[in-house]
């Protein structure tokens, strides 16, 4: 049950500061504007992509305090961009704002927010959803994925959902999961940091032992 192991330590990761501010880092200057805008209509955009973020910060946090994680795929600004041209072979390639993306013949052949390799020999794929209620068609996306991975790597995989607030009874996008982890207080947690101390501010990637490059893990 490796994805449940990674669900308890998200779920009962305790966000800091530290952890808000390296969220932010990853979104562009325009988004930590729309972030810190309520009334900008882009701004649950933003709020979307910094809980994101956050979740990933959270995990690498998560990572160097357990044996149970082997590594967990860089993204956003940690990734490193290599274009992709027609000869490159199948698999991970990022896209230009460090997003997981799968090549298959050249074209994307699905999205991934976070990817876990844990010390069972388990590779763990993750979605990160504020809200599950309008999600649809969840259960072939997840088939489809796990399928996508196991081909390319030849290991176990499950799936891992991330939520900002515990899912209402019924919620059919946690039928296909393996396990899920609620991260309360998240989506909002950006407030705790004065939008001054990161509006501008450039942070070097967090210290990790456990953080690879998509084309390591």
């Amino acid at each position: 049950m490796s994805a449940a192991e990674v669900s308890e330590l998200l779920s009962h990761a305790e966000i800091t500061p530290s952890h808000i501010r390296r969220a932010v880092h990853h979104l562009t200057k325009p988004e930590r504007a729309m972030l810190y805008d309520a009334a900008n209509p882009l701004h649950r955009s933003a709020t979307g992509k910094y809980f994101e973020a956050l979740v990933y910060e959270l995990l690498l946090g998560c990572a160097e305090r357990s044996e149970a994680v082997v590594s967990v795929v860089a993204k956003f600004s940690d990734a490193e961009f290599v274009p992709y041209d027609k000869y490159a072979p199948d698999g991970l390639w990022y896209s230009r704002d460090g997003g997981i993306r799968f090549r298959l013949g050249g074209k994307v052949a699905a999205e991934m927010d976070l990817l876990i390799k844990t010390a069972d020999g388990v590779r763990v794929f993750g979605e990160v959803i504020i809200s599950p209620s309008g999600v649809r068609g969840f259960r072939s996306e997840i088939f489809a994925k796990k399928k996508l991975l196991a081909d390319l790597y030849g290991d176990p995989v499950e799936f891992l959902m991330v939520l900002a607030a515990a899912p209402p009874s019924g919620v059919r996008c946690l039928e296909g999961s393996d396990a899920y982890a609620v991260v309360t207080g998240g989506v909002r947690s950006y407030e705790m940091v004065h939008s001054g101390e990161v509006m501008k501010r450039k942070l070097s990637p967090a210290a990790s032992t456990k953080r690879v490059n998509g084309k390591d893990w």
